[in-house]
C-alpha cells in the first residue's frame, strides 16, 4: 500500500511532463502560425506579382493597339497627337544592298510624309528592312529628346497614373522567308534584309514593351509582338485601259493620265506632253538644273563660272569626273587644252593657266549633271527648254499594243505609221509644244537589250474574280464596312445588297444616297454566279445604263466592280454639284540626289570619313517610285530657295532666255544656307549668295491653272518667291471651295516653288470619284465625266464626249484613304512566353 507521501511524489513528476509536453505544443503552434504567416506573405507576394505582370502587359496591348491605329489611319493619329513625328532621331539609317552589291542609304518614309501612313510598298522608303534588333523606328525611352517626350506624352494620353508605362516601341520587317539579312564586320552594314530577296510576308513586325513601376524601380517588364499584313486593294495605273479596242465614234477625251489598250488606240484629246526621248525615259531636264559645261578654249570667263575638266581629260583620267572648277580669277583661256595633270583633284585646291591673262580655277566636289556633248540626253540644259512653256497636259501619254491614231482622222501625228514611237524628241531643233512624244504604238514586247527602249510591252491589269469576290463577301454586307457584295437578280437590271434590300443598280451605285459612301463594290455575274474569266462559264449580267436626271445628288466613290455586259451613261444632265478635286503633282527625274553630311555642310562621301577623289558621293532615293529629299533641319517640308535668272540661258533649239527674264531653283552646294519654311510672312531669306535649297531630286515646277480652269494647259517655270498671286490651293474647305492662298498660309495648303506631290484643286462635277472596273466594255452616250479611272476589259464605244480626268494619287494609295477601310490586319499576335 503507498502513502500519501509516495503518491505526492509521483503527482509532481507528472506536472512537470505536462509542462513540457505544453512547451512542445506551444513552440509547435508558434512555428506552424509562422509558417501560415510565410505563406500568407508569399501567396501575398505571388498575387501582387501577378498584378504587376498582368498590369505591365496590358499595357503592352494597349500600345500595341495603338500602333495598329498608326498603320490604319496615320492622319487620325497625327491629329491625336499619338503619331510618332517623323524625324530621323527616331529612324535607323538603313544600308540597303541589292543582289548587284550595290549599297543604297534611306531612310524609312521620306520627309514630310507620316510615319506608318500608306502607300506600304512600291518604294523602298515606304517599306521596313531591319529586324529586331536593327528596327527601322525604334523609339526607346530615355534614348533622345524626341522619343523621351513622346513616350510620356502617349503614356499621358493612354494611362490614368504613371505606375506603368510604355518604355520600348520597335518597328521593322515582317517575316521574310527565304531572304538574305545581310551581315557584315562594319556594324551600320548589319540587321537588314537585302532588297529583292525571299518573300515578305505582311507589312511589318510590331513590338511594344511596356513597365510596371513601384515608385522609381521597374518591378515588371513585358512585351508584346504583332504582325501586320495590308488589307488588299486594287491598283490603278490609268486614266484609261482596256484590253480592248479603244477606237470609238465619240470623242473619249482623257485629262492628266495614261491611256493603255492592247488593241488600237485612238486618241481623241490629242494634247503634248512632256517629252518623252523614248519609252522609258521623259526629257533629262537635270541637265541645266546643276550642270557644268566642259571648258573650252580661247574663252573668255568671269568670276563665279564654273566649268568641268575637258572631257578628253576626264577620259584619260577618271578621277576628274569628280571636281567641278570655279573661276576665282577672271581671263581667257588658253587656245588648246592643257596636259590633264593641270587640273587639281584636291578641294580647295587653285591652279592658274600659264598663258598671258589666264584666268584662275579652284577645285571643288562636281556638280551632279555636267553636260557631255557626246550624248544626246546629257548634250544641251534640256531644263532651259521647258522654262516659261505651257505645256497642254505633262501628265498624258498614250501607249497600244496595236496603231495610234488620233483625232477621228486616222492620221499618225508624226514619223512613219510602223514605228513604235513615231514621235520621240530625238533633235534639239525641236520645240517642246510642238511634238507628239507622248504618244506610243506597236508596244508588243520590251526593248530589253538597251537602257533607252522604243517599246515597253503593255499590259492590261485584269482584276481576279474570285479573289475580289471574296474580298467583298468577307464584309458581311454589313454598311460601315465598306466592302459590298450584290448579286442581280435576273439578268441583272437590279441587285440585292446589303440587309437584303432589292434595289435597281443605279441606286447602289450612287454611293451618296445609298446609305453606304464610298466603298468597294463588287456586282456578281448572273446565277449561278461563277467566274466569267477565263472561260469558266460565267455569264455577264445585262448592260448598266445611268440615265441623266435632274437634281445635284448622285456620284459613285470609291472602287466599283462590274461583271455587266457594258457600262455607259446617257450624259448626266444635272446629277452631280461642282466640288473641288486636285490636278496631279509636279513631274520629277526619280535619279536620286546626293546626300548631305548635316555636321560638316558638305557632301556626304562613301566610305564615311573618306576624301575625294578616293571617296565616292553618297546617292540616296534612285529609282524608288517617289520625289525625295533630305530634310536637313528636319522641320519636316521641303525647304527650297530660288533666286532671279543672272545670265542668258542658252535654249537647246538654238533660242535664249534673257537675264532677269526667269526664276530658277537654287540647288544645294558646299556650305550654303537652307531656310527654313513654313508660313512666307514669317520667313527670314538667307543672304543670296548662300541660300540654297535642301538636296532633292530634280522637278520643274508648274504653274496650276485658276480654280474654274481644269482643261487649261500649265506653264513650267518658278517665280518670285514673294509673289503669292502664283500660287493655287490645295486644301479643300467645303464644297466647291478651297483656301485663300496668302503669305501666312501654310506651305503644305498650296502650291508653291517647292515640289508639290498634289496639284493645285480645280473645279469639276464627276459621276465617277475613284475607280470603275468592268469585265465588259463601255458603251455610252453624252458628256459624262470621271475623275480617277475607267478600266474596262472589253472595247470602248462612246458616242458624245466623255471626259476622264485621272486621279493621279489612285497609284500612291490614296483609294485606302477615301475608302475609309481597314488598312492592316494583324496575322500574328504574342506576348512573352
Amino acid at each position: 500500500m503507498k502513502t500519501r507521501k509516495q503518491n505526492k511524489r509521483k503527482s509532481a513528476g507528472q506536472e512537470g511532463s505536462a509542462l513540457l509536453v505544453s512547451l512542445m505544443v506551444m513552440v509547435g503552434l508558434s512555428l506552424l502560425g509562422l509558417g501560415f504567416v510565410a505563406i500568407s506573405e508569399t501567396e501575398s507576394a505571388i498575387a501582387v506579382n501577378e498584378r504587376n505582370y498582368l498590369q505591365a502587359q496590358a499595357a503592352a496591348e494597349a500600345g500595341a493597339k495603338i500602333a495598329i491605329e498608326w498603320f490604319q489611319d496615320a492622319e487620325w493619329a497625327y491629329l491625336h497627337k499619338i503619331l510618332p513625328p517623323n524625324v530621323n532621331a527616331l529612324k535607323t539609317q538603313r544600308r540597303l544592298h541589292d543582289d548587284d552589291g550595290n549599297v543604297t542609304l534611306s531612310y524609312y518614309k521620306a520627309p514630310g510624309e507620316l510615319l506608318f501612313d500608306v502607300p506600304f510598298k512600291i518604294t523602298a522608303s515606304n517599306r521596313f528592312y531591319g529586324n529586331e534588333n536593327t528596327p527601322d523606328v525604334v523609339i526607346t525611352l530615355n534614348a533622345n529628346a524626341t522619343a523621351t517626350t513622346f513616350l510620356n506624352t502617349l503614356n499621358a494620353e493612354l494611362f490614368a497614373d504613371n505606375t506603368v508605362r510604355i518604355s520600348d516601341i520597335r518597328v521593322y520587317a515582317p517575316p521574310m522567308p527565304g531572304a538574305t539579312l545581310v551581315e557584315t564586320t562594319t556594324m551600320e552594314d548589319s540587321g537588314f534584309w537585302q532588297e529583292g530577296s525571299g518573300g515578305r510576308y505582311g507589312v511589318a513586325t510590331v513590338r511594344v514593351t511596356a513597365q510596371k513601376l513601384a515608385g522609381n524601380r521597374v518591378v515588371a517588364t513585358r512585351n508584346v509582338k504583332m504582325v501586320l499584313t495590308e488589307t488588299p486593294f486594287p491598283t490603278v495605273d490609268g486614266a484609261i485601259e482596256t484590253s480592248g479596242s479603244l477606237v470609238g465614234q465619240g470623242n473619249f477625251h482623257v485629262y492628266w493620265g495614261k491611256i493603255l489598250s492592247e488593241q488600237e488606240t485612238q486618241v481623241n484629246r490629242p494634247a503634248v506632253g512632256m517629252p518623252w526621248f523614248d519609252a522609258k525615259t521623259q526629257m533629262t531636264f537635270e541637265y541645266g538644273y546643276d550642270s557644268t559645261v566642259e571648258w573650252k578654249a580661247s574663252t573668255a570667263y568671269v568670276a563665279g563660272d564654273v566649268i568641268h575638266a575637258p572631257n578628253s581629260d576626264i577620259a584619260i583620267d577618271g578621277e576628274l569626273e569628280k571636281f567641278s572648277y570655279i573661276c576665282t580669277g577672271p581671263g581667257t583661256s588658253a587656245g588648246a587644252p592643257h596636259a590633264t595633270a593641270f587640273w587639281p583633284k584636291a578641294v580647295g585646291t587653285s591652279a592658274v593657266e600659264p598663258q598671258a591673262g589666264g584666268p584662275t580655277w579652284k577645285a571643288q566636289p562636281s556638280r551632279p549633271y555636267p553636260l557631255d556633248p557626246t550624248e544626246f540626253y546629257e548634250k544641251f540644259h534640256w531644263l532651259y527648254a521647258l522654262l516659261d512653256q505651257t505645256i497642254q497636259d505633262p501628265w498624258l501619254h498614250a501607249r497600244a499594243r496595236g496603231a495610234l491614231t488620233y483625232d477621228n482622222n486616222g492620221k499618225v501625228p508624226c514619223g512613219a505609221a510602223t514605228e513604235p514611237h513615231p514621235c520621240d524628241f530625238a533633235s534639239e531643233a525641236e520645240s517642246v509644244t510642238g511634238r507628239y512624244s507622248n504618244f506610243f504604238q506597236h508596244q508588243t514586247f520590251t526593248d530589253s537589250t538597251t537602257d533607252e527602249p522604243e517599246r515597253i510591252e503593255v499590259f492590261f491589269p485584269t482584276m481576279d474574280y474570285e479573289f475580289w469576290k471574296a474580298v467583298a463577301q468577307s464584309g458581311d454586307n454589313q454598311p460601315g464596312s465598306d466592302l459590298y457584295y450584290f448579286r442581280p437578280v435576273g439578268t441583272g437590271a437590279s441587285f440585292v445588297g446589303p440587309g437584303g434590300v432589292t434595289k435597281p443598280v443605279e441606286d447602289w451605285l450612287n454611293a451618296r444616297q445609298n446609305g453606304l459612301g464610298a466603298g468597294f463594290y463588287f456586282f456578281d455575274t448572273q446565277s449561278p454566279y461563277k467566274n466569267p474569266q477565263y472561260g469558266k462559264g460565267g455569264k455577264l449580267t445585262e448592260a448598266v445604263k445611268v440615265n441623266a436626271q435632274d437634281g445635284k445628288d448622285w456620284q459613285m466613290q470609291g472602287y466599283v466592280y462590274l461583271n455587266a455586259e457594258f457600262f455607259g451613261t446617257s450624259g448626266q444632265g444635272n446629277m452631280i454639284e461642282d466640288d473641288v478635286y486636285s490636278m496631279p503633282g509636279e513631274p520629277y527625274r526619280d535619279i536620286g540626289y546626293r546626300e548631305v553630311d548635316t555636321t560638316t555642310n558638305k557632301y556626304a562621301l562613301e566610305p564615311s570619313g573618306g576624301v575625294l577623289p578616293a571617296a565616292s558621293f553618297r546617292t540616296a532615293g534612285r529609282s524608288n517610285k517617289q520625289w525625295d529629299f533630305q530634310d536637313i533641319n528636319e522641320n519636316g517640308v521641303f525647304d527650297w530657295y530660288v533666286a532671279k535668272n543672272t545670265k542668258a540661258l542658252a535654249v537647246p533649239n538654238g533660242g535664249t532666255i534673257d537675264a532677269d527674264d526667269a526664276w530658277l531653283i537654287v540647288p544645294w552646294f558646299e556650305n550654303c544656307t537652307v531656310p527654313t519654311l513654313d508660313k512666307m510672312d514669317a520667313q527670314v531669306w538667307p543672304a543670296p549668295n548662300v541660300a540654297c535649297s535642301e538636296p532633292h531630286e530634280p522637278y520643274v515646277n508648274i504653274l496650276y491653272p485658276a480654280q474654274n480652269s481644269p482643261k487649261a494647259g500649265v506653264k513650267i517655270g518658278w517665280h518670285d518667291r514673294l509673289d503669292e498671286t502664283k500660287r493655287r490651293p490645295k486644301l479643300k474647305t467645303g464644297t466647291n471651295t478651297a483656301v485663300a492662298c496668302a503669305d501666312d498660309t501654310p506651305l503644305r495648303d498650296c502650291t508653291s516653288n517647292g515640289y508639290d506631290e498634289d496639284g493645285a484643286l480645280v473645279t469639276l462635277s464627276p459621276l465617277l470619284w475613284g475607280a470603275l472596273y468592268n469585265e465588259g466594255g463601255y458603251n455610252g452616250t453624252g458628256n459624262a465625266v470621271y475623275y480617277g479611272a475607267v478600266l474596262m476589259r472589253g472595247n470602248f464605244n462612246a458616242s458624245g464626249t466623255p471626259e476622264v480626268f485621272f486621279n493621279e494619287c489612285l497609284a500612291r494609295g490614296c483609294l485606302e484613304s477615301q475608302l475609309d477601310m481597314q488598312r492592316v490586319m494583324v496575322t500574328s499576335f504574342e506576348t512573352d512566353q
